[in-house]
């Protein structure tokens, strides 16, 4: 028999979740729709349920601050653009209960850490770094018990995410309602190695860790039972191990067909995707009807430059096509900014767009994030710029000195979201997408789909900044009467394909990605943009830094390093070449 911990008698430990992303970033960035803070729900499951603690979310996107009320412990989690909110959150509530402290840890611990700007998030009491769950138990039972606790917490080992718990039921079914469907965390990890992005960097996250099938039907069956049909897969890549993929939805279909349940379900994952046709089909048969691939260009050699490989290797416009032919909505992630782009590159996405008849495709400027290698080499090479970290939005901000002139760089992003958004190009996105399901791959679902316009209205209507977003969205949209023209047309259009399952959620998406386009563009200005290039006596041989191989110290397998340096370096190498030739 095992001793319960010593506690003071009757007494109960107060912790409370404090969500507080930044308002405009909340409001702006999925346009009106709120999805669930998984980290508290996450956090929560790993806190003892033995009488001592009681659990309490306070999302500030529902809820008003001054409602917060007392507590023993308030606990924080953003990503690095919430920084100046989570401050200003942070430091009402001290003043309100001095005695209270504050924890924050997350993405911005970490990020931050990388950066060296710790200072930014020092106003909170701790500041915990790493993987939460195995720690937050300790934590707490620490200061329960009245000991002090560090003012800098770290853990350098990844959780091992199939030991994870079913989420904290009793937060969960109490508040799961006020969200746009649920977010399921199901992988972590990613086994490639694109020079841009942080995941792989992450103790041992160049590798998929995966939660067991048993536990990712279980948490469905759950979210079904209470209500939920729309579930986000959130993982770094879903299909880092397609054997487990496969698993999965293996799982998934004999759930579905023993109960009846069939939730609509979205995921992200890697273009490889299209070398598995049958997990491709299985897919569609469980609900998948929107995926997340970063696609980044169209331009080999940019693809090269980060060795983002799995995409380099392939022709992304006939891959793209392969995997939207079963029925899946491809959401493209886009970058431009590489330093092997040139002025083309803005005309060449649009091209690439157009080919491979993606509805969707929303642009960012190139970031360096720290602990990347990108970030590393933009150091080495002095092109880091000192800015808020920001990701889209409607300001366009980065880190990066690029080496095409800003100005060259704003013309050709407003170049590209002018015709991006013209009734005419977006008309031949949607036929071409059409015509892409008669070719004999296409999977019928049975269900909606993950994009439902009525939950997006409820929730939007309850949110006074989102209901003027649309405002100006359908506004804006009417403003240019060949747009509503060219959206008739698209109706009539998809009235013609009515023989396809879920012609009209195809119709809707489009409608919905145009005239967030719109909203996002139409009035767009130089104004908008925060962005730099470097100095005209910039030496192009410093794109390629002398100690960028040297320094690469990331805890990944060596060979994996020097795969990513050797695609790396071959191709910066040929671009210093071509410069100064």
């Amino acid at each position: 028999m095992t001793d319960k911990p010593s506690q003071p008698s009757g007494r109960v430990f107060r912790v409370t979740f404090v969500h507080a992303p930044d308002p405009v970033y909340a409001d702006t960035q999925n346009y009106g729709a709120m999805f669930m803070p998984v980290w508290a729900y996450t956090l929560g499951a790993h806190i003892p349920d033995d009488g001592r603690f009681r659990l309490t979310l306070h999302d500030c996107r529902f809820e008003r601050e001054q409602d917060i009320a007392q507590a023993d412990v308030f606990l924080f989690s953003g990503i690095n653009q919430d920084c100046e909110n989570l401050e200003r959150v942070r430091a009402r509530l001290k003043k309100r209960y001095p005695s209270a402290p504050s924890i924050i840890g997350g993405p911005i611990c970490w990020s931050f850490d990388q950066a060296g700007s710790l200072e930014q998030i020092e106003g909170f009491d701790h500041v915990f770094i790493g993987d939460g769950e195995d720690e937050i138990a300790g934590l707490l039972d620490t200061m329960y018990h009245g000991r002090a606790l560090d003012r800098i917490l770290r853990q350098p080992k990844r959780f091992p995410i199939a030991e994870a718990l079913p989420f904290h039921r009793p937060m969960l079914d109490s508040t799961v309602g006020r969200y746009y469907g649920a977010v399921l965390e199901v992988s972590r990890g990613c086994p490639f190695l694109c020079e841009f992005c942080d995941i792989r960097v992450l103790p041992d996250n160049n590798r998929a860790h995966n939660k067991s099938s048993e536990l990712i039907v279980s948490e469905l069956d759950h979210l079904s039972r209470i209500g939920v049909n729309q579930v986000l897969f959130a993982c770094d890549n879903f299909i880092g191990e397609p054997r487990w993929a496969e698993e999965v939805i293996d799982r998934i279909l004999e759930w579905q067909e023993r109960t009846g349940f069939r939730p609509s379900l979205y995921t992200w994952l890697t273009v490889n995707l299209y070398k598995h046709d049958r997990l491709m089909a299985k897919m569609r048969r469980a609900g998948f009807d929107m995926l997340f691939i970063g696609v980044e260009s169209f331009s080999r050699n940019s693809l090269l430059e980060t060795a983002k490989v799995q995409n380099s290797a392939t022709d992304m416009v006939r891959v793209v096509r392969e995997i939207q032919s079963y029925g899946f909505i491809v959401v493209a992630g886009l970058i431009f900014g590489f330093d092997s782009d040139d002025e083309t590159c803005f005309d060449t996405t649009l091209q690439g767009l157009k080919d491979s008849a993606l509805l969707s495709g929303d642009p960012s400027l190139l970031t360096a994030l720290p602990g990347t290698p990108l970030y590393r080499r933009m150091r080495l090479s002095g092109r880091l710029r000192e800015v808020r970290f920001g990701l889209g939005g409607y300001k366009y901000q980065t880190n990066i000195k690029y080496l095409l002139p800003a100005s060259v760089m704003i013309e050709g992003y407003k170049r590209f979201v002018t015709g991006f958004t013209d009734g005419a190009y977006q008309y031949g996105r949607l036929k071409g997408f059409l015509d892409l399901l008669g070719e004999g791959n296409f999977v019928p679902m049975e269900r909606k789909g993950f994009g439902n316009p009525w939950l997006f209205a409820r929730m939007i209507l309850g949110n006074p900044a989102a209901l003027w977003q649309m405002t100006q969205r359908l506004a804006r949209f009417a403003a240019r009467p060949l747009n509503v023209c060219y959206a008739f047309k698209g109706l009539a259009l998809a009235l013609t394909r009515r023989h396809i399952e879920g012609w009209f959620g195809y119709f809707q998406f489009w409608i919905f990605a145009w005239t967030n386009a719109v909203l996002k563009y139409q009035y767009i200005t130089a104004g908008d943009f925060d962005i730099d290039s470097v100095d005209a006596d910039f030496d192009v041989r410093d794109i390629l830094p002398e100690a960028y191989a040297e320094t690469a110290d990331e805890d990944i397998p060596a060979a994996k390093i020097d795969a990513q340096l050797r695609v790396t370096v071959t191709q910066l190498e040929s671009l210093v070449a071509e410069r100064l030739a």
